[in-house]
């Protein structure tokens, strides 16, 4: 996916978090080990919801800031999801898979977020961040209650 604009950045980070959610969910199909069903379960979840808060935002955003270029950091760094098998990864190895991609996006808003020029596209780009981060934070301590149990 061509992503040039904030707005099709949003489209490109809901899609990711939807595939993300469906890989979860179907490796929770054939998984074994209860806590790693459960986890991916959440996860999941989770993931769903977040794309579900995403095309929310699209749709509050105001017009200048979802029609912002930010064509540069695609140049140089790809976000991509490859196809990752979750159901033959330990509880450990699907969530640093997790953290991994969270970070990649988390990286990516606070790159934008630094060089937007208009007021608008920043604070996008700023609360985008804020929310990934936070999400990011409420997935490991979530996961670790769980994996606790």
């Amino acid at each position: 996916m061509s992503v040039e604009t904030v707005q099709q950045l949003l489209k490109m980070t809901r899609l990711l978090h939807t595939n993300l959610a469906n890989s979860l969910e179907k490796a929770s199909l054939s998984t074994k080990n209860e806590k790693v069903l459960m986890l991916l379960d959440y996860l999941s979840l989770h993931e769903k919801e977040l794309s579900r808060v995403l095309a929310l935002s699209e749709q509050d955003a105001q017009s200048a800031a979802i029609h912002t270029w930010c064509i540069e950091y695609f140049d140089k760094h790809a976000i991509a999801l490859d196809n990752i098998d979750y159901s033959n990864m330990t509880f450990a190895e699907i969530m640093r898979s997790i953290v991994t991609i969270h970070n990649k996006i988390i990286e990516l808003y606070r790159y934008l977020a630094l060089r937007a020029e208009s007021v608008v596209a920043n604070e996008l780009l700023n609360n985008l961040l804020t929310l990934e981060q936070h999400e990011a934070m409420r997935i490991v301590r979530d996961a670790q209650e769980l994996e606790d149990l």
